[in-house]
């Protein structure tokens, strides 16, 4: 199996540095088979096929789940890759007796026959499949964990780098783009045309922008008092996260600089999880408090269309592992409304205002000029960002174009691009 040591040496080429055409292949080794069975066993009075390992390790896959599971092309269409009308509890799979199991003669696949089963008499699976679906506990999940990489103000001058025609031609380098997005949740990405329209160049090589009230792209540009919006006036912007008041929230954000202003303007990020992470070794008690109270948050107005959103999430959300998943924390959008009891609302005041001082913190913070012609993506799930304000005139003149695309579609991509390439490596969801 490819190692997380090679895959982060990947991701660490810098395209300012140089630039190289290597593609990420799968090596001969892995071309064999892993896993094999040496022992098959049907145990009828429980309903279950044990399978051995030659690991050791015994997996037991009852008998209504490998029914449910049949690979056959009357149950389970391959192109398409999903179940063909079939319903567990109309077939009434709960009474599913395999007859007998056996290996075949090349001891790469298990064969079934069912007891009373009307024309539907046997059942083969794959080894491969099988050990992939080993359940909760047996093993190994089917994924790789993502493997975060923590960040602060020492990358001020070490921003991860990619270039712009390598990623729109060369699937290694955005595959290892978007990988370094998930893992370290900055990139640049450099070489961009000064033009409208480079946004959805990337985006298509994803899939699809993710449309919000205020189009598939927007433009950042100071249009005056008369914005709904205070990012498309030409005042600062505080640290926080995109669209907070959507329930399904985008995942990468990516700002294409146009036109940079001659005075102001500076963007800022700070590594959301770090700042969490500190917070939960310092002041548990708050992470807690952060992970237990939603915050409303909205948005109103008109842009591409007239617009009244309203959505509310904690602060800090967790996986069902108990893993940081996402930080959801945007003060200009927050309302005066907090899932909060009045005698705790203290402690959730000074929680938030801890987490912030991380999130401030000059030894976590970056802050830099965005120059034309230089896209920034971050995962809108971790990163914070902010704008320094930044003066209007007839000579100082700034043109933002930004996108956003789901992390569900970055994910996608990234399981197709390692079939496609060969990986050794299956990502997880955020």
């Amino acid at each position: 199996m490819v190692s997380f040591s090679v895959i982060n040496s990947l991701l660490s080429r810098r395209a300012v540095k140089y630039s190289s055409s290597i593609v990420l292949r799968r090596p001969y080794w892995l071309s064999s088979k892993l896993y094999y069975s040496i022992q098959v066993e049907n145990r009828v009075q429980d309903k279950l096929v044990s399978v051995k390992w030659d690991d050791g390790k015994i997996t037991d896959y009852p008998h209504v789940y490998l029914r449910d599971n049949c690979r056959c092309p009357s149950c389970f269409d391959p192109q398409a890759q999903q179940r063909i009308i079939s319903n567990p509890i109309y077939h009434n799979y709960a009474n599913a007796t395999v007859k007998t199991a056996c290996m075949n003669e090349n001891k790469d696949k298990l064969h079934l026959e069912w007891i009373n089963d009307g024309e539907h008499t046997s059942s083969v699976f794959e080894l491969d499949w099988l050990k992939a679906h080993r359940f909760t506990g047996d093993d190994k999940k089917d994924v790789h964990p993502i493997k975060r990489q923590l960040w602060g103000s020492e990358i001020q001058n070490d921003i991860p780098q990619f270039h712009f025609d390598r990623i729109l031609n060369d699937k290694s380098e955005l595959y290892r783009w978007l990988r370094c997005v998930m893992e370290r949740g900055i990139a640049l990405i450099v070489g961009l045309p000064k033009r409208v329209g480079q946004v959805e160049k990337v985006a298509a090589k994803i899939g699809h922008l993710r449309e919000t009230v205020y189009g598939y792209t927007f433009h950042n540009q100071s249009k005056g008092d008369q914005a709904t919006t205070l990012a498309y006036r030409s005042g600062g912007l505080a640290l926080h996260t995109d669209y907070t008041y959507y329930d399904n929230i985008p995942g990468i954000f990516m700002l294409h600089c146009i036109i940079a202003a001659n005075e102001g303007g500076e963007s800022q990020f700070t590594d959301g999880f770090k700042a969490v992470e500190q917070l939960r070794a310092s002041h548990p008690k708050y992470f807690q408090t952060l992970t237990e109270f939603p915050v409303h948050h909205k948005d109103i107005g008109t842009d591409s269309y007239n617009f009244n959103l309203m959505a509310k999430h904690p602060i800090i959300r967790l996986n069902e592992n108990g893993d940081l998943k996402q930080i959801c924390y945007a003060d200009h959008a927050r309302t005066s409304r907090i899932d909060v009891p009045h005698y705790k609302l203290t402690d959730f005041y000074n929680a938030m205002t801890q987490f912030l001082r991380y999130a401030y913190s000059p030894a976590n913070i970056i802050q830099f000029k965005l120059q034309p012609g230089t896209l920034i993506s971050v995962d809108n799930f971790r990163v914070l960002h902010s704008r320094m304000a930044f003066v209007v005139s007839p000579d100082n003149f700034r043109h933002i174009e930004g996108g956003h695309v789901d992390w569900d579609g970055a994910t996608s991509c990234m399981r197709v691009l390692e079939k496609e390439l060969n990986i050794d490596y299956r990502t997880s969801n955020i």
